[in-house]
């Protein structure tokens, strides 16, 4: 077998494991193993327990520190939640956003 042959085999048998369809749409910041989708919420879920962070207390880490830094109805609109899931989010921070348009045309 010629010597280019040769090493053309061998690395295919070194990464016939690595699946060849792995996305590389650059639209996705975390591309999935199927051409134009992203990675899979539970293979990402399952990396990121691996190297020691856990998303779940994490989300919840961030929902609270958004929920006391901006008001419930802006923090639902970026999100994609609910103004109500919003408002409960800001009630768990101490962060009362009632008078948030009386104080903004206040001032």
């Amino acid at each position: 077998m010629p010597p280019i042959l040769d090493d053309l085999v061998r690395e295919h048998i070194d990464n016939r494991n690595i699946p060849v369809n792995v996305g590389t749409d650059p639209g996705w910041l975390f591309p999935g193993s199927q051409p134009g989708h992203h990675l899979v919420t539970e293979v990402f879920r399952r990396d990121l327990k691996a190297i020691g962070i856990k998303p779940h207390e994490s989300r919840k880490a961030a929902m609270f520190h958004l929920a006391g830094t901006i008001p419930a109805p802006i923090l639902a609109g970026l999100l994609g939640t609910t103004d109500k899931n919003a408002a409960t989010w800001a009630e768990l921070a101490a962060r009362g956003w009632s008078s948030y348009i009386h104080d903004r045309f206040e001032s």
